[in-house]
């Protein structure tokens, strides 16, 4: 009997090629936007995905064919106007960001500060998505030194990304916490039950802290055990998150997320982007402000 295409990733046929296809297409996005000065050539795709050469050549000659690559004389591979004009076409269908842009706008009048709204992709990864910008700061050239440019890809690891995981049930939640180092998975797991039950999830503040996550949103295709390091250096670095009991007196953050959900899970979510230290209580109203800003763009199980 033939498998058959369900919800369920376990029941479902693989189709190898169509994952080289997509990680050929992502390798040359991530370069484009976090690379832009490189001339992506086929040897760095190959490098890039882990594909043989041969494989890549064969993606790529195919791709350039039907318009979503090009590469030039040089050699040179660029995304071609095929794939952009259907990325365009997408963005325009896009119910979730059309619905969320007066929401960013708002929210980031209200606090003063840029605000994101970032999706999930898969199991493993999530991108940023759209930004919404101050009045004041609308069409200045601060929107473009963000750390994070739109359609960055950020992997699902720990200690990252905890308001996409603080719902989920146990063995999700589990899985997540094993790709921690040992000694900070309990604190892991303590801020995700303080991440659930406050509504949202702060980033730090520390110097080390923002290099290393600039660093990381440049390793979509590093290999795993170097991200694990990478992974491990971050929580080094800096506690993880607020407990209950920390949350007093002049506190820190960098971001603060909350969670959207659709059809009862977290799809994604909205992030203020404070990038300082303040009193708790006005860390709690940035807060409350943004679960409120998110909670506009959940939909009800079913």
């Amino acid at each position: 009997m033939s498998a058959t295409v369900g919800d369920n990733p376990d029941d479902r046929q693989p189709s190898p090629p169509t994952r080289r296809a997509v990680a050929v297409v992502d390798a040359v996005v991530d370069a484009s936007i976090h690379q832009p000065q490189r001339r992506t050539s086929l040897a760095d795709i190959v490098r890039d995905t882990g594909l043989s050469r041969a494989t890549t050549h064969a993606i790529v000659a195919e791709l350039v064919d039907l318009g979503w690559l090009q590469r030039d004389d040089s050699g040179t591979v660029t995304l071609g106007g095929g794939f952009l004009a259907t990325a365009t076409r997408a963005l325009g269908s896009d119910r979730l960001t059309l619905a969320a842009r007066p929401i960013l706008a708002r929210l980031a009048d209200e606090l003063g500060m840029p605000v994101f709204l970032a999706r999930r992709i898969d199991e493993q990864a999530i991108t940023v998505v759209e930004y919404g910008w101050p009045s004041s700061r609308r069409g200045a050239p601060t929107e473009q030194t963000v750390d994070l440019p739109t359609g960055s890809r950020i992997a699902l690891r720990p200690p990252i990304c905890r308001e996409f995981i603080a719902w989920e049930g146990d063995e999700v939640r589990r899985r997540w916490l094993d790709r921690a180092v040992a000694e900070d998975r309990p604190r892991l797991r303590d801020a995700l039950d303080a991440v659930a039950a406050r509504g949202f999830s702060v980033e730090r503040v520390t110097d080390e802290h923002r290099a290393v996550i600039d660093a990381l949103a440049t390793m979509s295709s590093v290999p795993e055990p170097l991200r694990r390091r990478v992974g491990a250096l971050v929580s080094e670095l800096t506690a993880v998150d607020y407990l209950p009991d920390e949350l007093s007196g002049e506190v820190g953050a960098v971001t603060v997320g909350a969670p959207v959900f659709e059809g009862g899970r977290v799809s994604a979510s909205i992030v203020a982007c404070p990038n300082a230290t303040m009193p708790a209580d006005e860390l709690a109203r940035i807060g409350a402000a943004t679960v409120a800003a998110a909670g506009q763009l959940s939909t009800a199980p079913g």
